[in-house]
């Protein structure tokens, strides 16, 4: 694809438009991200942390239990994947804003686990994931 005639067409239609939308779209964001696969197929999450647990919450709206698919790839990869289903039916679609389809992502965990460890639910669009803390703890030395 040839970002730079998309980009002059951007410039052109913001000189009819009287507008500056798309130069301050692209201030923010470069085309190429806007086709890129990885940017809208995957969801957003917030990491947290305690003395004991590690939390990580994931936007999954409209995702259900059954098409849910989550796997430790290693001790710090947890793959998350699934699939948003629109709640009518195609046909009946005046205007879509949201993605639908499969989604995919892999995250960066800052403290390695086991799968076993691992307590997942999904409650009202929000997928909770909490595993402890390998936090190592040096034994005091004694006679210093």
């Amino acid at each position: 694809m040839d970002f730079e005639k998309i980009r002059k067409w951007l410039e052109i239609t913001n000189e009819y438009k009287q507008s500056d939308f798309w130069t301050n779209v692209l201030k923010y964001k470069a085309p190429e991200h806007f086709f890129d696969s990885e940017t809208s197929t995957f969801f957003v999450y917030d990491f947290y942390q305690d003395e004991e647990y590690n939390f990580i919450i994931v936007e999954m709206p409209g995702v259900y239990e059954e098409e849910l698919t989550i796997r430790l790839l290693s001790k710090t990869q947890l793959l998350i994947k699934g699939t948003i289903t629109p709640v009518f039916p195609d046909e009946m679609v005046v205007l879509r804003e949201r993605y639908y389809g499969e989604i995919e992502r892999t995250i960066q965990l800052p403290e390695a686990t086991e799968s076993h460890l691992l307590q997942i639910q999904l409650l009202n669009g929000l997928l909770h994931i909490s595993y402890p803390r390998q936090v190592e703890t040096i034994p005091l030395q004694k006679g210093l």
